[in-house]
């Protein structure tokens, strides 16, 4: 008969134990990743676009407002007072860029949701296999592991 030369069972135990802390770790963190991704889908898909939208329909407010208050500054002074309306004149620059921006931002987010979703889909089948690893293989670890321990346990007692 081998001889077995096991001297610290306690070792596998503790071994044992660390994987079991491991495979709890493993799920909670996989939890948490999947209510994170699904955050960030809700934001891209759902509240990114209606703040821009709404930020766009301000701003097309102010915009407009603001080429009326010029306009109306315009039609008051004479031709060769230039300087008299040049607050109009940058408020309504400002009003331009602003709108532009909501502009851009509401034709992008669609693209930038499109690419979250892609990549929501592959970062998804690397969660499911980190899941699938604590779920089976860490499982099967611990049972392997803790037969082991008992197998020798058994043996010692012999």
């Amino acid at each position: 008969m081998a001889e077995a030369n096991v001297k610290n069972i306690e070792s596998l135990e503790r071994f044992a134990d660390a994987i079991v802390s491991l495979r709890s770790g493993t799920r909670k963190q996989v939890d948490e990743i999947r209510e994170q991704l699904q955050r960030v889908s809700n934001w891209l898909e759902k509240e990114l676009p209606d703040y821009w939208r709404n930020e766009h329909r301000i701003a097309e407010n102010k915009w407009i407002a603001a080429r009326e208050e010029l306009m109306r500054c315009e039609s008051k002074t004479r031709a060769e007072d230039e300087r008299s309306c040049s607050v109009q004149r940058k408020m309504l620059a400002k009003a331009t860029e602003r709108r532009a921006l909501c502009e851009h931002r509401v034709r992008t987010i669609p693209q930038l949701a499109r690419e979250w979703g892609q990549f929501h889909q592959e970062i998804s089948l690397s969660v499911r296999h980190l899941d699938d690893l604590s779920e089976s293989t860490l499982q099967n670890a611990i049972s392997r592991l803790q037969s082991i321990v008992d197998t020798l346990k058994k043996y010692l007692e012999l």
